[in-house]
């Protein structure tokens, strides 16, 4: 421990080297201008400063080392003959932390300064632990903002409908933290890509690619692949040098990237159901033309068949007389004739029916297909339009973030 004593009066100089000496590495200095320079130079641990001195006195001195940055935190005894309450006053006004009054007992001025030395290293303990609980501080809105950015990602999501808005959207976060990345979407196995920066390198490629199969995680130097079934992301710029942010980014992009791979999953599901109603509609057009084509075919069969029959009955009609039958030969023949016309009736009307009946099924499958588009539209705009409906309502609850 380094004791500096600035005082003019030699004998009290002798008194405080015998005092101090074999504890403390002891400086001298008899005036204030010297005991300024000193105290700067070797930074002692505690500054034992006469009050009476000729020109600078102990406040002047006292003052100007306390505005100096160098020496502001080291604490000052003074040394006085004067004992009254206003010298104590402007010595602590001045900066002091403790007075002496001289001549004094060698056990005070050695108590004096054990207490001070105590006091200094507490107060250099209390000063660690503010600037402790000011990074912990720190620490925690920064990781407050970072999740509160994680759950406005989150929360917007719901709101996007296409791929390229949802990339874009995640990069908005990525771009906050300063983190430079790229994606690869696998959409029915295919990958689409994205970037913060500009367009994903071939090189880049083929690591999103080749690292997708065993592993969540990929580090290497600076970068980080992350992996989910239906995105990779790779981010170049991880921040190695503080560790306690690379910590709490390994947290926090997981959670964000495990709500984007939920959304592409959400779209494809979205864009294949709407695919499938897209091919039904196609399909039901053609058996609907392919029904009435039919019905249509049998009952002008069935009036053609019809027609030909009672054209063949009128002939017969004006032939019969003419083969000189028997009378009920001529009636048997007429009435077989008239029961084959009243049966080819019957299934002309029994045609008719079923063209009836096949307009019936078109119409059951055009009532089912519009319940299936109404039923995917329903799916596909339920979490917007519930979404903007909360966002409306303020007896419901809102996810309010409020960014630090």
């Amino acid at each position: 421990m380094k004791i500096l004593s600035i005082d003019d009066d030699k004998f009290v100089q002798s008194f405080i080297s015998k005092t101090l000496d074999k504890e403390y590495d002891l400086y001298l200095a008899s005036n204030g201008e010297e005991g300024i320079a000193k105290a700067i130079e070797i930074k002692p641990d505690v500054i034992i400063l006469d009050v009476e001195m000729p020109g600078m006195n102990g406040y002047e001195v006292c003052d100007q080392l306390k505005h100096n940055e160098a020496t502001v935190d080291i604490p000052v005894i003074f040394l006085s003959s004067k004992s009254d309450l206003r010298e104590r006053m402007q010595g602590y006004e001045a900066g002091g932390d403790d007075y002496l009054l001289k001549p004094c007992e060698p056990e005070t001025l050695l108590a004096k300064v054990r207490v001070l030395l105590r006091y200094r290293d507490h107060e250099l303990n209390l000063y660690q632990q503010f600037e402790e609980a000011q990074k912990t501080a720190h620490i925690a809105m920064t990781g407050s903002s970072e999740l509160g950015m994680a759950m406005q990602f989150v929360e917007s999501s719901y709101l996007l409908k296409d791929y390229t808005e949802l990339a874009y959207a995640f990069f908005s976060v990525s771009n906050r933290l300063g983190l430079k990345c790229s994606l690869m979407y696998l959409i029915e196995k295919e990958p689409l890509w994205y970037s913060s920066t500009g367009a994903v390198s071939p090189l880049e490629k083929d690591l999103l690619v080749m690292m997708r199969e065993d592993k969540r995680f990929y580090d290497f130097g600076c970068r980080t692949i992350i992996n989910y079934p239906n995105v990779s992301l790779l981010v170049k710029n991880m921040p190695i040098d503080d560790m306690e942010r690379y910590g709490r980014l390994k947290d926090l992009l997981p959670a964000v990237l495990g709500a984007l791979n939920g959304k592409i999953f959400t779209l494809g599901t979205e864009k294949v159901m709407q695919k499938q109603a897209t091919d039904l509609a196609v399909s039901f057009d053609r058996v609907k033309t392919l029904l009435l084509a039919l019905g249509n075919s049998l009952n002008n069969n069935q009036k053609e068949s019809t027609a030909v029959l009672r054209k063949m009955l009128h002939e017969l009609d004006g032939f019969l007389p003419q083969l000189a039958l028997e009378d009920d030969q001529e009636a048997r023949i007429l009435d077989h004739i008239e029961q084959a016309v009243a049966k080819s009736g019957e299934i002309n009307d029994s045609g008719q029916d079923m063209a009836e009946t096949f307009k019936m099924v078109i119409a059951q499958l055009h009532q089912l297909l519009e319940q299936q588009n109404n039923f995917i539209e329903e799916m596909v705009q339920k979490q917007y339009a519930g979404q903007k409906n909360d966002d409306n309502d303020e007896n419901k609850y809102t996810m309010d973030v409020e960014l630090f």
